[in-house]
């Protein structure tokens, strides 16, 4: 084997004479294209392309069908005894112990269905968000 020759070095470069520069490879980043499923994840998500609007806008439509499917029910509990109370006058008058059954129904008897309907609604959102992030997971 022979010796390689050592060009002279100068004196600006601050480099020692006869001292060769150890070579480094400096590559890229490896790409993991190979791991991924096909299924989105939060990256696909936070994007602000077209893939990325249509998972955000599938999580918003299924919140909004919780939301109606709630709001439906209790739209229809609030509007029931007023809508009674005009069609049986006799209803608005009737009196339960001295007390008038309007105020026992408005007052008390129509919050624990509404209470209800919260946890419904509570549960369905969580379930909602569960599946959605079950979905980015799943990678």
């Amino acid at each position: 084997m022979s010796a390689r020759p050592v060009p002279p070095v100068p004196a600006e470069t601050g480099a020692v004479a006869g001292v060769v520069p150890v070579r480094q490879a400096i590559r890229a980043p490896a790409r993991r294209s190979a791991d991924r499923s096909g299924a989105p994840g939060m990256d696909d998500v936070l994007r602000q392309d077209d893939y990325g609007r249509v998972l955000l806008g599938s999580l918003m439509r299924a919140q909004l069908g919780a939301t109606v499917s709630v709001l439906g029910p209790a739209i229809l509990l609030l509007a029931l005894y007023p809508l009674l109370a005009v069609l049986i006058p006799g209803l608005a008058r009737a009196q339960l112990a001295g007390i008038p059954v309007t105020l026992l129904v408005l007052g008390g008897g129509i919050y624990p269905p509404l209470v209800g309907l919260g946890f419904w609604y509570v549960r369905r959102a969580e379930r909602v968000e569960r599946r959605f992030g079950e979905l980015l997971d799943d990678r």
